[in-house]
């Protein structure tokens, strides 16, 4: 495998990924990060989807400026 080894911070993650039992952990919790990250996106998005929105605005929008 080809993986740059220039950088201190590639080395160490090499060395990390490279160890059975540390790499299978870092592996864990880069996909439990990634994943826990996923899942809080779309509950925010589903949280506004279902948020309660006044009848009327305290400003005009901009489509509404030169709305009589």
């Amino acid at each position: 495998m080809n993986f740059p080894q220039d950088n201190p911070i590639f080395q160490f993650l090499y060395w990390l990924v490279n160890t059975p039992g540390l790499g299978g952990v870092a592996v864990v919790a880069i996909v439990a990060t990634a994943l826990g990250s996923f899942a809080a996106a779309l509950r925010w998005v589903v949280r506004g989807g279902q948020a309660d929105e006044p009848i009327t605005y305290a400003y005009p929008t901009s489509a509404l400026h030169d709305h009589k």
